[in-house]
């Protein structure tokens, strides 16, 4: 979970003018520090505590810039004692909560930033808050609670699409595809050219799409084509390949995903995915001879006992559709799938029934034809038809 340093630093010259007196090291060190020479602006500061130790302005300052120099444990000192002078100040609070966190302290920082009253806080602060007690709670293995503190932080910033970002991949890792979705279509919307969120996003609208039914179903899968294609348009690496196809089939785009597959497998032509797949699209398509090549062209490239399974799972499924029943019976037999083989014995023997029935009544239609013929030709003899005719 990243967290904005801009936002949080954004209060260190709020302080600087608050000092009780200026002192030498004072006014150079904050020209220092907006200059963005750190290391004269802590040299500075130092020399300001060593004078007046006593006030907190000057451990706070230098705290500030220890950590943006990342010498967090030195940092934490100075915080440490800034806190200590003036424990009510909530800008002492958020940039030791800081502090903490840098170092791995997250149950301090969970504890002192759960103590800020965060209504008291212009919002982009309030934000910068809950990110940080969001960030310490996941840590000490409180999930409930960040995602809490999370939704807090994009309410109190909502333009921020980086917090839609990170609150929509958090919760869609806790299982809230629905919520996840919405928080990070909100993500793409502020920053429609990040290709990661557009990844993420395009990820759980697929997780969403296999959880929905009906025209929901088909929804969820557009809106992940729609943003995979942007994804492949930024990097057409074979993962986004992968990505876009799986969206394809699901929205029923079986043409797109046929194409979009023989672009994946021209990258990792080892790989049995993209040929699996094609199976799956042909097999949709009707094209059950196409589907059959493709699948036996994945069987070959499958390396695993579980994937083999499932490519012998569709060729069976694929067989059955062209009643080779024999080869179908074969094919799940490879799968050790009992259920499909009975389903199909009892389909064959069902179908050899009604195609015995199917010549027994032929055969009878004939008969009764032969039987009118010889009907209509004693009719037309001399003397008439014989009695019963």
């Amino acid at each position: 979970m990243t967290i904005k340093s801009a936002t949080l630093f954004s209060m260190v010259l709020i302080l600087a003018g608050a000092a009780a007196r200026v002192e030498a090291g004072w006014e150079e060190g904050v020209a220092a520090f907006k200059a963005g020479n750190l290391s004269q602006a802590a040299r500075e500061f130092q020399a300001f505590v060593e004078k007046r130790p006593d006030v907190y302005q000057g451990h706070y300052m230098l705290g500030q810039v220890l950590l943006k120099l990342k010498r967090n444990p030195e940092a934490l000192t100075h915080l440490r004692k800034a806190y200590e002078l003036d424990s009510g100040n909530p800008a002492i609070q958020i940039v030791l909560g800081k502090a903490y966190l840098n170092v791995g302290r997250y149950a301090d920082a969970a504890a002192l930033l759960g103590r800020i009253k965060t209504s008291s806080l212009p919002r982009n602060q309030q934000a910068v808050v809950h990110q940080m007690l969001a960030k310490a709670l996941e840590q000490t293995g409180h999930s409930d609670e960040a995602l809490v503190q999370l939704a807090k932080a994009t309410q109190a910033n909502p333009r921020d699409a980086n917090l839609q970002y990170q609150y929509g991949a958090a919760t869609l890792r806790a299982g809230d595809t629905a919520v996840a979705v919405a928080a990070l279509e909100r993500a793409v919307r502020l920053d429609p050219h990040d290709v990661a969120k557009q990844q993420t996003y395009a990820q759980a609208l697929l997780k969403l799409g296999r959880r929905s039914t009906g025209s929901a179903k088909t929804q969820a899968y557009v809106k992940a084509a729609s943003s995979a294609r942007n994804v492949v348009a930024a990097n057409a690496s074979y993962d986004n390949l992968m990505l876009l196809a799986g969206a394809q089939l699901g929205a029923k785009q079986y043409d797109a995903a046929l194409s979009t597959l023989q672009r994946a497998a021209s990258k990792r032509s080892n790989d049995w995915l993209p040929k699996f797949y094609m199976g799956q699209a042909y097999t949709q398509k009707a094209r059950y001879r196409s589907a059959e090549s493709a699948l036996k062209q994945a069987l070959d490239k499958a390396s695993s006992d579980k994937d083999k399974v499932t490519v012998w799972k569709q060729l069976g499924f694929v067989y059955e559709k062209q009643k080779n029943y024999e080869d179908a019976k074969g094919a799940y037999r490879q799968a050790g799938d009992r259920a499909a083989i009975a389903r199909v014995e009892k389909n064959q023997k069902t179908e050899a029934y009604n195609r015995q029935v199917e010549i027994e009544n032929r055969k009878l239609r004939e008969l009764e034809a032969e039987q009118e013929k010889i009907r209509r030709e004693l009719k037309e003899l001399p003397g008439g038809p014989p009695p019963g005719l």
